[in-house]
């Protein structure tokens, strides 16, 4: 494939980026949304909140397992093709989420949400890796991110509003109505590069060689699979995902419940993670550059049990308030590690990899919510961060004692960046 020369980008490819990060905006406030109007669900639908808690879990279950399909997918139609297809199909899911009535509807529709969800943000992050070299790779990943973050406290803000003025399906008929813009800009990206193909053009744009896996899917998973390495990444974001939605899916029950804040106050609050996460990114290099790379999760995990720890300790919405800012900061600055961590893995198939990562990060983050629903049950709401707190201590013990191993090929390695296009040596 000739990458040497190549025509600059047509007047709408230059909208692909705003397309794609709009996109990746929508699936994060959809799944973001929901924790905080859980009260709110329960109350519509009449089930109790530690059963509309595994609405969370319905759409996280499936958004990770279907990232193992829709990586080969990708590769096979093209990645905004998937994009594209997946999006409209997720734009239908949505909207229906809010004209169904009954919980059993909702979950079933959540679970075919989640299904399409999944082919939208890693098939972009792959994209952008295909697309732009080395040098301008960290600026495009940072215009995506900064769009998908921006949905996350998009999706708290409309959803405490709709719940607390209208409904909270008002919430999935924006989220719904919005995909079609988006999906039509994408299928006019889509006609433009079948033109192009027409005309004789084998590239639109320079794709990296490493973008294409020389070796079998099979192989790939074997190289990471039989990988200690492999397995201690994977073991971790799992851990990550399972404690840190376990506690925070229902940090939203205890604001209502417990501190008889409303609907829009939980949303305006819970956006105060994302303000957190956005500090987070802003710091992590300089943080990286004073603790060192396998440090950073446990710098991240302790301080997310701080924050959990603050929530439990502390009973005044100040607190709760404090407690999203540490939670997003420390998040930001574990799984931001992670994510790094799972690019160094097998370089010939990143994106292989990475779908693997996603997945455990999904399946912690389904299973999480459904057995911290146990203590809510047993009427131990404030309890239940006290053990999310612990579990984050155990979760950065665990990976400074995992990651140990590996600070000497860590120090040989080229500094990873925050947004988690590291680019160094194959599964060890």
């Amino acid at each position: 494939m000739n990458t040497a020369a190549v025509p600059g980008p047509a007047p709408s490819a230059a909208r692909l980026p705003w397309a794609l990060g709009l996109a990746g905006l929508l699936v994060n406030a959809d799944s973001r949304a929901i924790a905080p109007i859980i009260p709110a669900i329960a109350a519509a639908l009449h089930t109790k909140p530690s059963l509309a808690a595994l609405l969370v879990s319905a759409y996280s279950v499936p958004y990770g397992l279907f990232q193992l399909v829709y990586g080969p997918l990708a590769d096979g139609i093209g990645k905004v093709r998937t994009i594209c297809a997946a999006l409209c199909l997720f734009a239908l899911g949505t909207f229906g989420c809010g004209l169904v009535g009954t919980f059993s509807a909702l979950f079933v529709l959540r679970v075919v949400t989640g299904m399409f969800a999944a082919g939208i943000i890693p098939t972009t992050l792959a994209y952008i890796g295909d697309r732009f070299a080395r040098a301008d790779r960290p600026r495009a990943i940072a215009f995506f991110m900064s769009l998908s973050t921006t949905g996350q406290a998009m999706g708290l803000v409309i959803g405490g509003l709709s719940a607390e003025f209208v409904s909270y399906k008002v919430l999935f008929w924006l989220l719904g109505a919005a995909g079609v813009p988006v999906a039509a800009a994408l299928l006019r990206e889509v006609r433009r590069e079948r033109r192009v193909a027409g005309a004789g053009a084998q590239e639109v744009l320079p794709v990296r060689p490493e973008a294409s896996a020389s070796s079998p899917l099979v192989s790939r998973y074997k190289a990471l699979l039989f990988s200690r390495r492999t397995l201690v990444v994977y073991f971790l974001v799992f851990f990550e995902g399972l404690v840190f939605y376990g506690g925070f899916t229902y940090l939203g029950v205890y604001g209502v419940a417990s501190l008889h804040l409303s609907y829009l106050a939980m949303g305006l609050l819970t956006a105060l993670y994302s303000a957190g996460a956005f500090l987070g990114s802003r710091t992590i290099t300089r943080a990286l550059g004073r603790i060192g790379t396998l440090r950073m999760p446990l710098a991240g995990a302790t301080a997310m049990a701080g924050g959990f720890a603050l929530v439990f300790a502390v009973h005044h919405v100040a607190a709760l308030a404090a407690g999203f800012v540490v939670l997003g900061w420390g998040y930001s600055y574990c799984h931001s590690t992670l994510q790094t961590l799972a690019t160094e893995l097998l370089p010939g198939g990143r994106a292989t990899a990475l779908s693997v990562f996603a997945f455990s990060l999904f399946l912690g983050s389904g299973l999480g919510p459904a057995l911290f629903g146990g203590l809510l049950d047993m009427g131990f709401l404030r309890a239940l961060f006290a053990v999310a707190a612990a579990g984050m201590l155990v979760l950065g013990a665990i990976s400074r004692l995992l990651l140990a191993p590996y600070a000497d090929a860590s120090a040989s390695a080229p500094p990873p960046s925050a947004s988690g296009s590291g680019e160094v040596s194959a599964v060890r």
